[in-house]
């Protein structure tokens, strides 16, 4: 699963063009009824059409390739599901329950299928219904490709720094880490960690800007940008032997931004918005059946990684692991309010407040910016909520 400069999605390699694709012709229904997760359930028996007010396929540009993080939107994808290699992108019909509902579903992989960044590819491909837009991007490209967040899949960003927790016991926050481990270790130049210097957690002269997405703990004394969905999970199962890591969320040191959520290019809000007020409500509940059973989902990723055969891979562990995480951590959840997936304007307030000086000593050009200005609640179901 994320600036949102996300270690793992800023790794643009190069992809063989060999094409390959595979049709998913029985990955089993969708379940959308557990006794840990929702209420508000679209029921099975009532038929949703997408068709008279969406355009004929819904395109979700993600932010890197297939992966637990985007477990909501391929919760959507039909059983018909053909992923290609050289388009880097999935495509079947959009369902709802098992249901179709009247219009095709294309999600598109980030990562080196992209030339340009996200936002940059909405305003270049008007077939782009919808992209993964972090605030902190948002705020970035305001002054030249404003985007609208309609709709919050990840409450909390899952990013965190991470270390030792065997070499490091008494650690438990990266300011406390920052007193014993010499090195940082993050990619480019996140406004996040510029942030934590400014706030005095860690020292300018312990960064190191050059991580490469290495599981570096296994040969290194160090601390390392990751997600909680991923790294200790596979530090856990190196076959090299087990790591047990420690590890605090950048959204609990303070930099708390939104970094998964589903975002329209603002130009473009009237036309979408007959679209909006059928399929965001659609969103909010796919999430949430996400967590309660990401089993058919899973498959899905899993099969299209596969097919995609780059050096990004996922296993049916690798999938599990981060939607029970996104679940046992609180990543997803209803936030302050009782709505899913809304974008509490005192939070995207408080965050423009504390990243605008963060990101203007960058030498960006960032406007003066509300949170209505990047942000709107107004086609959320306020009925659909989360009970984890």
């Amino acid at each position: 699963m994320n600036n949102s400069i996300q270690t793992r999605k800023q790794m643009f390699l190069a992809l063989s063009t060999v094409a390959a694709i595979f049709v998913l012709a029985a990955c089993g229904s969708t379940n959308t009824e557990s006794s840990d997760s929702v209420v508000d359930t679209i029921a099975t028996t009532t038929a949703i059409s997408l068709g008279d007010v969406c355009p004929a396929t819904i395109v979700i540009q993600t932010d890197w390739f297939p992966e637990s993080e985007h477990g909501g939107v391929y919760q959507l994808m039909g059983d018909d599901a053909v992923a290609s290699k050289d388009t880097g992108a999935v495509v079947g019909t959009l369902t709802v329950n098992g249901e179709p509902a009247g219009v095709q579903l294309e999600i598109r992989a980030g990562g080196p299928f992209l030339e340009s960044p996200v936002v940059t590819e909405m305003y270049q491909d008007n077939a782009i219904t919808f992209g993964y837009v972090g605030t902190d991007v948002a705020i970035t490209r305001y002054s030249d490709a404003p985007t609208l967040a309609v709709f919050n899949s990840l409450n909390i960003n899952p990013q965190v720094v991470l270390w030792d927790a065997t070499k490091h016991p008494q650690v438990t926050t990266i300011a406390d880490a920052a007193k014993s481990i010499k090195t940082f270790y993050v990619y480019g130049d996140p406004a996040w960690m510029r942030y934590f210097e400014s706030q005095g957690l860690i020292q300018k002269n312990q960064v190191d800007a050059n991580y490469k997405g290495n599981l570096l703990l296994s040969t290194e004394d160090a601390a390392h940008q990751g997600f909680a969905t991923s790294e200790p999970y596979k530090y856990a199962n190196l076959e090299t032997g087990s790591i047990t890591t420690g590890y605090q969320l950048i959204h609990e040191a303070g930099w708390n931004s939104y970094a998964q959520n589903l975002a329209i290019r603002k130009d473009r809000l009237e036309e979408l918005r007959p679209c909006l007020e059928k399929i965001v409500p659609i969103f909010q509940q796919a999430q949430i059946d996400y967590i309660a059973d990401p089993s058919r989902a899973n498959a899905i990723i899993v099969e299209t990684v596969k097919t995609f055969d780059s050096w990004w891979s996922q296993s049916d562990g690798d999938v599990a692991n981060g939607a029970a995480s996104q679940k046992d951590l609180g990543i997803v959840g209803n936030g302050e309010t009782a709505t899913f997936g809304d974008l509490e304007e005192s939070r995207v307030t408080d965050f423009i407040a504390k990243a605008t000086p963060i990101l203007r000593e960058e030498g960006l050009e960032i406007a003066d910016i509300t949170a209505s200005d990047i942000t709107n609640n107004e086609f959320l179901d306020t009925s659909i909520t989360y009970q984890g």
